[in-house]
């Protein structure tokens, strides 16, 4: 039996109500010549139940169970069993546009590239419960390594770079480098990947059209809510990126795309802490801003943050006397936004 084109590995963890979507929108693909690898990451929901029924309705799809771990190990599980020519990853609860695989698939032939990158929707749920998208595109373009090297970190601009799911890889670059995903962390284990992928790739092609789908109504997503670790975790892969563009001689050429990228992932942060958990000691939540704004990156990279308003002046100029002061000022600004105060 010949190997599949593509094989296209989904690490799944108590999605059912999201799952079936995303099995569907891959069947449905134009493009036929895949493998669905179905990797149950220890679900106690009715996920395995759904995997098993797609499974029995279609031969490509194979379907495991392993123990529960971090979504890393799901996809170091799926690469194991993947037999495909090239590598796609979807998230459990994501959807994926009929024309993804077959166009993702064309471009790499044609361009002969060892990295293709698509753009992105992202799908959020109104007041009503209706869906709406936001496209976060990105320019048509070819690069040789060279060429992608000195503009690399343009791409951390709206996660592009960051994200597996929107890429089509080459198995041999992953399978004879012994690429895996750091099994040790939570968060951000897709970019340090995608380094590593880069480090080994000679050939990048970008698709402008937006074919990934990107679940932002699911609110038990593992990339929402607040942790306390994130701030490290940030600062650590940050550093890892600063020092691959410092290896490769190509920093500063990409210091005002990375240090911008950089200030807004902290905010998302600040964000996260007053938006998304209310329940978080107010203790607690007034260390974790001191170590955001303290932080000698988050400084520096104000100078490159080009958005404006009150938490920027604020945190920018550091307008204020006290953490508990800015604590207070954050609670009142994100009451606005999200229309609760939290304590």
């Amino acid at each position: 039996m010949n190997s599949p084109k593509i094989s296209l590995i989904v690490t799944i963890y108590q999605v059912e109500q999201y799952l079936e979507r995303g099995i569907q929108s891959v069947l449905n693909q134009t493009f036929k010549d895949f493998e669905l690898i179905l990797v149950d990451n220890g679900s106690t929901d009715g996920s395995t139940e759904i995997c098993n029924k797609y499974k029995e309705k279609d031969e490509r799809i194979k379907f495991f169970q392993k123990s529960h771990g971090s979504i890393a190990s799901g996809r170091n599980f799926g690469l194991k069993h993947a037999t495909g020519q090239f590598i796609q990853f979807m998230d459990a609860d994501d959807f994926i546009a009929p024309s993804m695989l077959q166009k993702m698939y064309t471009n790499c032939i044609q361009s002969n590239s060892d990295l293709i990158t698509c753009g992105y929707q992202k799908m959020y749920l109104n007041e009503k419960d209706d869906e709406y998208f936001v496209k976060c595109e990105v320019e048509d373009q070819i690069y040789s390594k060279t060429e992608f090297l000195s503009v690399c970190a343009k791409y951390c601009e709206n996660f592009i770079l960051y994200f597996v799911w929107n890429k089509l890889y080459r198995a041999d670059v992953i399978r004879n480098n012994g690429i895996w995903f750091d099994e040790n962390i939570t968060r951000s284990e897709d970019i340090l990947f995608n380094l590593e992928y880069i480090k080994n790739a000679n050939s990048f092609s970008f698709i402008n059209e937006p074919l990934y789908i990107y679940n932002r109504s699911n609110v038990n997503s593992i990339t929402k809510g607040f942790q306390i670790k994130d701030v490290e975790v940030q600062s650590t892969t940050y550093d890892r990126i600063r020092n691959y563009l410092y290896e490769q001689g190509v920093y500063h050429s990409n210091e005002q795309y990375l240090e911008h990228q950089y200030a807004v992932t902290m905010f998302s942060l600040v964000a996260q802490a007053y938006m998304t958990s209310k329940d978080v000691p107010k203790k607690v939540r007034r260390a974790y801003l001191k170590s955001i704004l303290d932080n000698q990156w988050t400084q520096k990279a104000l100078r490159y943050f080009s958005y404006s308003g009150l938490l920027t002046t604020l945190i920018k100029y550091k307008i204020y006397k006290s953490i508990n002061t800015t604590d207070s000022i954050f609670r009142v600004y994100f009451f606005f936004k999200r229309g609760k105060l939290i304590d």
